[in-house]
């Protein structure tokens, strides 16, 4: 077995933009003479679930011809240190984003997204989960950004929303079409849960104070509903040993007493150490703390570190590129590659070409899709990337996507593309 690093992060950003830099959220130092030394202690995948982005209908459409601009400021800042975002999924206010280490992307596969509405008995998206699964080197891994109901009122809606989330949500994968089903589940978001009502604003911030976590948390909602087997029995949280993350003071990181300060930003997590046989899988929890020095919402953002196992030097149906050669600008050029005797090619298969330090696998320049052959036994095949669109030189790698199993299962190595000499 092989160990990644999984690095999570929630965080109610209250509609607004990203005003505060992010690299002291992610653990990125913000210096590029020292950033290349440090990339090598960086996670291998990064979970980023955010809650209440604006998502007036205006908000919305132009996110669907531009990037979502936390989405843009978290690429911005991840991106460099060789990250991809290899997918994302949005239900209204509630964003979710993955980033891996490039290296690991073509040990990616069966990437599916789906969102859950909870808001007004399931008809709107104010509340509710936006999730997304995937396998890497062998393990099928889900992640869960939700915004369950708020209020103090609101703890019996809240374990409504938990169970409508985990009824509800499907995946198109037999094996792993419910949440729990998968190796491994990380459950992010604002739960909005709340300290017992018998406790005053006033009461709970001395108790901060005074350093009495311990005692606030035995009087949390969610450890309730955990030990009442109510909801989110089967996921487990680490010990909270940083302050309630709502409500704060915008711009400072004073509490707002007139609502009850509450840990309601969180995150669990799910191992079924005992899936394989002769395998044990496993999962360690390194950190898990909150970021005091955001102050541009009314939550503070709370990440945690994980470190996973998963099987060593997996890999299933993979497409291999030959080297490629120099490609012309306005030409392209010659592209071989291999299909594994477990890929089956689709009609949906395609070719996408990107700059070699693309941060999005939406980031392509242009694609072609695999001309079908007739015949499935076809392992080896050549073909001619011939578009116009290809106008800047520069180096380039192509990808190979599968329709068919929705995941890249293959990346060239970098290679120019010029100018023709007259």
């Amino acid at each position: 077995m092989e160990t990644l690093s999984i690095f999570c992060i929630t965080w109610n950003v209250q509609t607004g933009w990203p005003e505060q830099g992010l690299h002291s959220l992610l653990g990125i130092p913000n210096d590029p003479v020292i950033k290349r030394t440090t990339d090598d202690l960086l996670p291998d995948i990064y979970i980023i679930g955010l809650q209440e982005v604006k998502s007036q209908p205006q908000n919305v459409v132009m996110d669907t011809l531009f990037e979502e601009p936390w989405t843009s400021a978290l690429r911005e800042a991840i991106g460099p240190h060789d990250y991809v975002r290899i997918v994302g999924e949005r239900l209204q206010g509630i964003v979710t984003n993955i980033f891996i280490k490039r290296h690991h992307l073509h040990h990616v596969r069966d990437i599916h997204t789906t969102v859950t509405r909870t808001g007004f008995g399931g008809l709107w998206g104010n509340k509710g989960a936006s999730s997304v699964r995937f396998s890497i080197y062998g393990c099928s891994v889900c992640v869960v950004n939700c915004h369950l109901a708020a209020h103090d009122i609101g703890y019996k809606e809240r374990i409504e929303n938990f169970n409508t989330i985990i009824d509800y949500t499907r995946f198109p994968i037999p094996e792993t079409s419910n949440i729990l089903f998968h190796d491994y589940v990380f459950w992010v978001g604002d739960l909005n849960f709340r300290l017992d009502s018998s406790l005053t604003s006033e009461i709970i911030s001395k108790r901060v104070a005074d350093g009495e976590l311990d005692k606030l948390y035995e009087m949390d909602e969610l450890h309730k509903a955990q030990k009442n087997g109510e909801a989110f029995s089967m996921l487990k949280e680490g010990a909270i040993t940083f302050p309630p993350t709502y409500k704060y003071q915008e711009g400072s990181s004073a509490y707002d007493l007139s609502r009850r300060p509450a840990w309601t930003d969180r995150i669990l997590h799910q191992v079924h150490v005992d899936a394989y046989e002769n395998v044990k899988l496993g999962v360690k929890q390194a950190s898990y703390s909150s970021v005091d020095s955001y102050t541009q919402s009314d939550h503070k953002p709370v990440f945690s570190n994980y470190f996973i196992k998963v099987f060593a030097n997996h890999e299933d149906r993979c497409v291999r590129f030959q080297p490629v050669g120099t490609w012309y600008i306005g030409e392209g050029g010659n592209v071989k590659f291999t299909l594994d005797s477990d890929v089956v090619a689709s009609p949906w298969d395609y070719i996408a070409l990107y700059k070699s330090d693309f941060t999005s696998m939406h980031q392509y320049t242009t694609y072609m899709y695999i001309p079908q052959s007739g015949t499935t036994s076809q392992r080896n095949i050549q073909l001619v990337f011939n578009d116009e669109l290809l106008q800047q030189p520069g180096m380039y790698r192509l990808a190979y996507y599968s329709g068919k199993y929705s995941s890249y299962l293959g990346l060239s190595d970098p290679f120019p593309v010029m100018v023709r000499p007259e």
